[in-house]
């Protein structure tokens, strides 16, 4: 859903709508909800921080009500916050008219049931809001709110307070990429060609820069671009080196060179450029997300605020 169409539809359940996170929240009969579209295009999730003494006959019954609702597509219950998934429409009026039905079942509920609202944080029983610590998103009380944020500004204090070491961190993007271009090795060994490889790929060199430089900024994005490319032609030309060793008997070492003059020669394999360019795409595109969410991170760092 665009903006305004999740701001109307706060607006039509009585809640409030904060563009910042996208979040849709807002208080109904004591209990507070808190609703978020997921990657999946029209599926939300509505969360609540709820609980009753019997735990497990309280777990077992929401489970039963998720299982007989025609809305309701799943349930995922994490300490004190239960998080429940609307089944998406086919159209947006459908998703709409599920999520209307899905507050009205899931209130109906916690109300006939005796469930109460509890801290998402600590299970204390009583009212709680919505707050921002960083990226994330808690209900939980003011009490534990201001514990947690008073935390949170020690460690960045403590982060900010750090130099920028590019030297030490470019070492560290190299020790991730080379852990990381293994994995990636490994994967396209099997034959795949995966966006989680370069994923994973990404957030080893971003995590090693940022382990031994201290810090992730623009500059380590840069530096850690550079090395994820890098890695990528690596990887392939170590994949058809091994290739050679396997069919041709040969040492690494001169399968390398013979892919290498191949290639130079205008006489690579079949499929070379092609599967070159497979790799890449993926790669950029799960490493480009791992390094566009570190420095979304750092951009929320230190952020404490209460929503609602």
């Amino acid at each position: 859903m665009k903006d305004f169409e999740r701001h109307q539809l706060a607006t039509e359940l009585g809640f409030q709508y904060d563009p910042e996170t996208s979040s849709i929240y807002g208080e109904n009969s004591g209990y507070f909800f808190l609703m978020k579209e997921t990657d999946t295009k029209n599926v939300f999730t509505i969360a609540l921080s709820v609980s009753r003494d019997d735990a497990e006959e309280a777990a077992a019954q929401l489970h039963q009500m998720v299982k007989e609702s025609s809305v309701l597509k799943s349930i995922s219950l994490n300490q004190y916050v239960t998080t429940f998934t609307v089944k998406a429409g086919m159209t947006k009026a459908k998703t709409v008219e599920n999520i209307h039905q899905a507050v009205t079942e899931i209130l109906e509920f916690l109300q006939t049931n005796g469930f109460y609202t509890v801290c998402g944080y600590s299970g204390e029983k009583g009212p709680v809001g919505l707050y921002q610590i960083g990226d994330s998103l808690f209900l939980m009380n003011e009490e534990n709110y201001q514990i947690v944020s008073s935390q949170l500004k020690i460690e960045t204090d403590s982060y900010n307070s750090q130099k920028e070491n590019v030297l030490l961190g470019t070492v560290g993007a190299f020790i991730g990429a080379i852990i990381g271009g293994a994995v990636t090795l490994f994967i396209a060994r099997l034959g795949y060609v995966a966006f989680y490889a370069g994923f994973i790929l990404g957030i080893c060199v971003v995590k090693g820069y940022e382990i031994l430089g201290k810090k992730f900024s623009k500059l380590g994005a840069v530096i850690s671009s550079i090395l994820l490319l890098v890695t990528i032609v690596l990887v392939h030309q170590f994949d058809y080196a091994l290739e050679a060793v396997k069919q041709l008997g040969l040492d690494f070492s001169d399968g390398f060179d013979l892919i290498n003059s191949l290639v130079l020669n205008g006489e690579a394999p079949e499929k070379y450029f092609f599967n070159f360019f497979m790799l890449a795409v993926f790669t950029i595109i799960g490493g480009g997300v791992a390094i566009s969410s570190a420095l979304s991170t750092q951009k929320t760092r230190g952020i404490a605020r209460k929503i609602g």
